[in-house]
Parts: structure tokens; sequence; C-alpha cells
């Protein structure tokens, strides 16, 4: 891929998102306008285009009507800023002229935050380059040798590369890790399927604060990383990164006051392969079991750091338990809705960054080919879309079963949770898993990391005794919802706007229905898990989903980055809503 055309790709989705998170009031203090004002830098003056009024001044962008998530998107043209007395024009030609231009004019502390972001920006552009030209090597390696996928890994590693060259639906620089350069990509980045072995810390064992004691059996001896085993006595091993090793990992030590009292182990040991999570790796040895490390990158948003905070490896153990007893006892989720066990974690006396949490698959996953719901509408070699792969092998080539069976799948659940339990899962793409069965059983849904969701405490508590004891020591306060409205915000960003909404408009741009039609499917789904619920008020779901002109959406790149959380006013910077989103679910009715 070239320069031009990357700058060109990520200049346009974070125009998109200008648009849809109303930054600086673009959209509600803008006009539709059909021509450029005479005196325009540049030929083209057919629109639409729209005039904005901000405090830098005009800005002019090229426009055309959309109808999902936003009423306005970009369109191929120049994006022109004019001075605010009308004199000077500029085109500005990249991402981080357009983002310098809207930031010149604020508060420094702003401005700031504009500046890191137009950084973000040209992180961006390069590694989209880098990620699509791995992307096409992986891809012509194996039209030239297929790769082995008779193990259930194979396939999963195979399923998650393929997932990572494809962006996150919303934010628009999604593809900068923030922290990575191009190199530290092919290190450790999953879109180039690389192998690579941990290090390791040995740490007092007085300093380490565990939720289950003793180290699982492949867990390395002192000796096989280089270090005396009469350390043993009264230290544990705890794995680091290998990209944080050295330098960054002193300075860290440093600053905790931990230089004088952690082993640093001279050999590196036990080899993983990074998943679609990044610091969720693999075991190669023991596939089943995956590592969840800290790192010092930062992805969807500036203040997204992706290390392991203390409370959510508690926190993320009590949910999965309090999931899997609802699983258990209700008919409809009973041996549908399958959880990863992560009840093994550790970390060094509340330091983010020096913790792991283990997450182990169940053993159905074995017999099964495990597919993220991100994967969906990934490209394969071949030239299709995963989605068509996958209906081609377990539907007989009819994708609009599998769209069916998953739809009721997902809402079976998350409605399900919702309306009887009062809870909210931050079941993302990443985190939400489709178990298909190679011997011709049901659709499974796989849920993992659901350390952040919103759970009505009062409703819980009062219907559900024995369940809430399953939480009822949760660490992160924000868990629980002081808010009913809450529960229905996360199930439209996250179940609605993530997991189905996205497979749909790809759906339809690939010729498998209309809009309309296939918008009407999720209705009536979504309508049939609500008859299956006896006694369950579905008023609120009705409301918020299918009456209502516009539904909430996430304001990523605003909480995220453009804006301190004084500013906006975000508790959680992940979950900071706006309700602007044209309601695709009336489109069916």
């Amino acid at each position: 891929m070239s320069v031009e055309a990357a700058r060109r790709y990520i200049l346009g989705r974070v125009l998109d998102t200008l648009l849809r998170e109303d930054v600086q009031q673009l959209v509600s203090l803008g006009a539709k306008q059909e021509t450029l004002p005479a005196g325009a830098p540049v030929a083209e003056s057919d629109g639409p285009w729209w005039r904005a009024c901000l405090a830098a001044g005009e800005l002019w962008l090229p426009v055309r009507p959309a109808a999902f998530m936003q009423r306005w998107r970009s369109r191929e043209g120049p994006v022109l800023a004019r001075s605010r007395d009308g004199d000077d024009w500029h085109c500005l030609d990249d991402s981080g002229a357009l983002i310098g231009w809207l930031g010149q004019e604020l508060e420094p502390d702003e401005r700031e935050l504009y500046r890191a972001f137009a950084a973000e920006c040209e992180d961006a552009e390069r590694q989209h380059r880098a990620c699509r030209q791995a992307q096409q090597e992986y891809f012509e390696c194996c039209r030239e040798a297929p790769p082995a996928l008779n193990r259930w890994e194979q396939r999963f590693l195979h399923y998650d590369r393929l997932a990572a060259y494809l962006d996150h639906p919303y934010y628009p620089t999604a593809r900068a890790k923030n922290g990575f350069g191009v190199e530290d990509l092919a290190r450790y980045a999953p879109e180039f399927g690389p192998r690579f072995r941990l290090r390791w810390l040995a740490v007092p064992q007085s300093l380490l604060r565990g939720t289950e004691a003793g180290a699982p059996e492949w867990w390395p001896q002192f000796e096989q990383v280089g270090l005396d085993p009469a350390l043993a006595a009264d230290h544990a091993l705890l794995p680091v990164h290998p990209f944080l090793w050295g330098d960054p990992l002193d300075a860290m030590l440093h600053d905790a006051g931990l230089e004088e009292q952690v082993v640093a182990a001279p050999d590196s040991c036990v080899e993983v392969m990074p998943t679609l999570s990044v610091r969720s790796l693999l075991l190669v040895q023991h596939p089943e079991t995956h590592i969840k490390l800290p790192l010092t990158i930062r992805t969807l948003g500036s203040r997204n750091i992706r290390t392991v905070k203390p409370s959510t490896i508690g926190d993320g153990n009590r949910v999965q338990r309090l999931l899997g007893a609802i699983a258990e006892q209700e008919p409809l989720l009973r041996g549908r809705l399958l959880l990863t066990d992560e009840r093994r974690g550790a970390h060094v006396d509340g330091h983010s960054f020096l913790g792991y949490i283990l997450r182990r698959y169940p053993q159905a996953v074995e017999r099964g080919t495990l597919v993220s719901v991100a994967g969906l509408l990934a490209e394969t070699p071949s030239g299709g879309y995963l989605f068509e792969e996958l209906g081609q092998r377990f539907y007989r080539g009819d994708v609009l079963a599998l769209l069916e069976d998953y739809l009721t799948l997902t809402f079976e659940v998350h409605v399900t949770l919702w309306l009887r339990y009062g809870i909210a899962l931050e079941s993302n793409q990443q985190n939400s898993m489709l178990l298909f069965d190679e011997a011709g059983g049901g659709l499974r849904l796989l849920l993992k990391d659901n350390d952040a969701p919103r759970i009505d405490r009062e409703q819980l508590e009062r219907r559900w005794p024995l369940l809430y004891r399953c939480v009822e020591e949760l660490e992160d306060a924000r868990i629980w919802s002081r808010e009913r409205l809450a529960l229905g915000q996360m199930f439209g960003t996250i179940t609605l706007q993530l997991n189905v909404a996205p497979l749909i408009e790809g759906l339809a741009a690939r010729g498998y229905g209309e809009r309309r039609e296939l918008y009407g499917r999720v209705v009536r789904v979504l309508e049939r898990s609500l008859a299956a619920l006896d006694g369950e008020d579905g008023r609120e779901l009705r409301e918020l989903l299918l009456e209502a002109e516009l539904l909430d959406a996430k304001y990523l790149l605003t909480a995220g980055t453009l804006q301190s959380k004084a500013r906006s006013g975000a508790a959680d910077i992940n979950k900071h809503y706006g309700r602007s989103a044209p309601n695709f679910l009336r489109e069916a009715l």
C-alpha cells in the first residue's frame, strides 16, 4: 500500500469519527452546502459539502448522506479550511494537518491532547501500511502452501490473524498500537504471527498478591530461567512481556521503588504467540491456556493503556463465576454459553505493570472451530470473507442460516442477562467468540475477559441473592450501575452496534440482502428473544432500541483521546455516550 493510499484511508476514518461524535459541535453548528464559495483554492465545487464555523475558522468537508451510525460521512475530495476573516484558505491534506488546525485555538492542555492525536494518526498510517503488507504476504503464503488447520489452536490462530487485519468499526486510528514501532509489530503483533518467549522476574513472595495459590505445572523452575534455585524459598517467578524487558522495565521498577527487591532472570522461557488482543498470549505447548500480560501500549484511545489493573484480576473471575451459575440454571443458556476459566492471576502489591491473568479455555473448544466475532467480516486468502467460509463449512453455503443462528444465540444470551438478571456485558467483538462444532452440533457462544460489565445491584441482590454472592465483593465500584439506563446503553453500544450491526452492514454490502430486510431479521429475532422470557418486562428495551429515533453511540475518540475526563465528565472513558446515531432498527419497522 502506498503512503498516499494510507493517508487517505486514515483521513477518511478520522473525518467520519469527527462527524459521528460531533467534535467541537462540528455537526450541530454546521450546515450542508451544495457548492464551495467563490475563491476556494480548488476547481472541484460539486457538493455536498459540510460547512462548520469553529473557533479556528471555517471548515469545509466533502460529505455524503449516510444512514448507519451518523447522518453524514466523508467522501473523496479536499478538506478545506478558511481563516475567520475569510482571506486565507488551506488544504488540509492529512489527518495530522486537520487535527492540528482544529486544535490551534484551544486551551494549552486541550491543544496538547490534539497534538498527541495528530501523532497517533501518523502512527496509524505507518502501521496500516505495515499490516497491509503483512496481510498480502500471509495470503500469498496461504495460497502457495495452505496452512495446517487440523488442530483447534491452528484454526484459532489463523482466524485471529485474519481478524487482526480488519479495522475496528468506529475508532479511527485503531490500527495504531501506540508505543509499538513498526519493528515491534513484526515481533509481537498478531498480524505477523510471531513466536517469542516470556521473560521472568523473581519477586519476593511477600509482595505477591494472587487469586489462587500455586503455579500451574508448566510454570518454569528457577534454574530454567538461569536463577539460583535457592531463591524459591521466598521468591516466586512472575512473567513479563519481552517488549517491556530492559530499560522500560528498569525505569518502572525504579519509579515503584522495587529495583532492589526483584531479580531479573537472564533466560527466557515458555514460548507464546499473540492473539487478537495483542497482550493475551497463547502458550504454544499448552494452547488451552492463554496468559494476559501488561503492555505499555495504548489502543482505542490515548488513555487506554494496556496494563493489567489489579482489580480486574479478581473482578473478572467473580463475573465469570456469576455467568457460569446463570448458564447452569437458565434453560435457554445451558450448554450454549461457554466461559473461560479466569480464576488464576497475580500482581505485585497493586502495580498494574507487574501482573498477569491466566485464561483457560473449556475442553469443548478442542472439538470445534473457535472464531472471534471481530473476524466475521475479515477477508480470507481465497478472496472471500470469513463469514462465507464458515457458512460453507457449517451451513452448506447458507450464510443467512448462519446469521439467524448467530442472532438467536447472541440475543438469547444478552437479553436474558439484561432483563432477567440486570447484567450488561462489555463483551465486545474480541471477547465474544463463536464455537462451531466440527461434529455438526449447534453453535455456541464463548465469553471471556468480563471484568467491566454493568450490573443492577438492587435487581440482582433482590431477585437472585445466591447469585449475588458471586460478585458482592467486586473491587471496581463502577461495575454497579447507578441508573437503569446504563444497562441499555451497554447492550446497545456493544451487543447491537459492535457485534451485530457491522455484520448486517457487511452482508448488505456483499449482496446477501437489502439493509431493511436484514435489519428486519434482527428485529424479529430480538422480539422472539423477548417473547421467550416469560414474565420479564421488555418495555425498556423496546423504547430504547426499537422506538427511539436516535440511539446512544460510544464517543470513543472524544472521551478516550481529545478531552480530559474533567472536560468530558466520563467516569469510564469506554462508557461515554452521545445520543446521535440514527436508529437503524427503525428502518425495518
